[in-house]
């Protein structure tokens, strides 16, 4: 049991660098369009694209799992509602499994152990 938590909060956390890396190194300029694009303030662009590389390496390092898995359901369900649904379940399927994957975080980790190191 152990391992397999282990191994979905490390697929988890490196996923959110890369994808929270093409935002971060990119320029937010992208990010920043869609955020606008969505009615919302361009600099939440740059917060999500910092929280999710910043937030990638702590989930890797086990610090602040289950609070950083709150913010990436955040992101996730926010993505889903605002892109990925309309375009059907082909389109969703990876969001759903990263909300499903941060859900298994929460529900095996403790809240009160600021870092697992399992």
């Amino acid at each position: 049991m152990k391992a397999g938590i282990l191994l979905i909060r490390l697929m988890l956390g490196l996923t959110f660098v890369v994808h929270g890396s093409q935002k971060v190194f990119g320029g937010f300029v992208e990010l920043m369009q869609m955020m606008q694009g969505l009615g919302l303030p361009t600099f939440f662009g740059v917060l999500l694209g910092l929280f999710e590389f910043i937030g990638g390496i702590l989930m890797i390092l086990g610090v602040l799992s289950n609070y950083i898995a709150v913010g990436f359901i955040a992101i996730m369900l926010g993505a889903l509602f605002t892109v990925h649904l309309s375009q059907g379940y082909i389109a969703s399927e990876f969001v759903i499994t990263l909300l499903i994957m941060n859900i298994a975080i929460i529900l095996s980790y403790s809240w009160k152990k600021l870092i697992q190191f399992y």
